[in-house]
């Protein structure tokens, strides 16, 4: 699964790094999220990863996210009023105190799940080389999610949240200024999935516009180059005008395991899934937590397994395109899975699921479920309100 976005220009060489508002973003340049896997459901009513994020977005056998991330690398101005982003709040579940700082481990485990580094290129006839650059970090949401996008902003204190479609909202930096803060952050506190590559790329890229080398026909084909291995590649637009640039070798990735408990907990936050999994023919349920990667993330996927606790059973399984990690024994998700994250705290609307989840835990060790009806239809109900279900 996977997105990517755009913004307002200015005079001068803020021609090329502006001010974000509100954006339209193309679907097909949405490979940024190189974290995101394409895989079939364990059950036909089972979806697994990321069930509260857009409404709507996860359908048929292949799930992609779909309307609310549109058009083609250009932008369409409607600022979100203050007044509305303070509505927008009441869809906040950060914490039960919102002021709370985010951890910038956390930070860098989100962005390893949600976040996008682009360079977009764009024609603009007022420029000398008719060629507009602007690299831009982003996270887009759901709107009820607004308040992890908050705290990021706050804990980096730069960029702009806008409103992205009706049901979506976007976090943006792309001015040169913040965009060295973002660079200053992944350097301190890296990347650890595939997404580093696409972020060492940016990185380049953005030396050659903070130079003003971008300015020029050599430094505009060199970050043409590095583009073409940037997520999705280039835009046809920007290939049939440059159809002879080569194309710049891709850093090879290394997995170097996991660096801090709270990267694992904004990962979870992105990527995640907490399920309660019901069996009607003889009232049996069971609890799950599951983290969906694409194939070529596999490593930080075992990773992730190994980090809970060695003597965790755990499954790992792969299809040509994803694996999948699920831990379902009953000791090891009231052990080891639920201390660890009440620990180091799931943020965002999936922690409503991470609450349901432990309540369905607490009283399954009573086991007052396999004879009692109500409560058997007790956990059926936090059940029916969870994931995609949650209103």
């Amino acid at each position: 699964m996977v997105p990517s976005y755009s913004r307002k220009a200015i005079s001068g060489q803020n021609n090329y790094l502006g001010t974000v508002t509100s954006q339209k973003i193309d679907e097909n340049q949405m490979g940024n999220r190189g974290s995101k896997s394409e895989f079939q459901s364990p059950q036909p009513n089972e979806i697994s990863v990321k069930e509260q994020r857009v409404d709507g977005s996860y359908f048929g056998f292949y799930p992609k996210l779909r309307c609310t991330l549109m058009g083609f690398e250009r932008s369409y101005q409607i600022k979100i009023p203050s007044n509305q982003l303070k509505l927008l709040k009441f869809f906040s579940t950060l914490n039960s105190k919102p002021e709370t700082e985010i951890n910038p481990w956390f930070i860098t485990g989100f962005a390893d799940a949600e976040g996008c580094f682009s360079i977009k290129i764009q024609q603009n006839a007022k420029l000398s080389l008719k060629w507009r650059v602007r690299p831009v970090f982003s996270i887009t949401l759901h709107i009820k999610d607004i308040a992890i996008l908050e705290s990021i902003k706050n804990k980096l204190g730069v960029g702009n949240i806008s409103k992205c479609g009706e049901k979506a909202v976007t976090y943006a930096v792309d001015s040169i200024k913040d965009i060295h803060v973002i660079i200053n952050h992944f350097d301190n506190y890296p990347l650890v999935t595939q997404k580093l590559s696409d972020y060492l790329i940016f990185k380049q890229c953005f030396e050659i516009i903070k130079q003003g080398n971008h300015l020029t026909e050599i430094g505009l084909l060199e970050i043409i180059g590095l583009k073409s291995n940037l997520n999705l590649g280039l835009p046809v637009k920007v290939k049939e005008a440059f159809p002879n640039v080569p194309e710049v070798n891709k850093l090879e990735y290394k997995f170097n395991g996991i660096p801090d408990p709270f990267w694992v907990s904004g990962f979870t936050s992105g990527e995640g899934s907490f399920q309660i999994i019901a069996r009607n023919s003889n009232n049996s349920i069971f609890a799950r937590f599951s983290i969906h990667l694409h194939i070529r993330d596999l490593e930080v996927l075992k990773g992730i397994s190994t980090y809970f606790n060695e003597f965790t059973e755990k499954k790992v399984t792969m299809t040509e395109k994803s694996a999948q990690l699920q831990i379902s024994k009953f000791s090891d998700i009231n052990n080891i899975i639920i201390p660890f994250f009440k620990k180091h705290p799931i943020l965002g609307v999936k922690s409503l699921d991470f609450i349901d989840f432990k309540k369905v835990c607490d009283i399954l060790k009573t086991k007052e479920h396999l004879t009692s009806t109500s409560v058997y239809n007790q956990i059926i109900e936090i059940k029916s309100g969870m994931n995609l279900n949650r209103k």
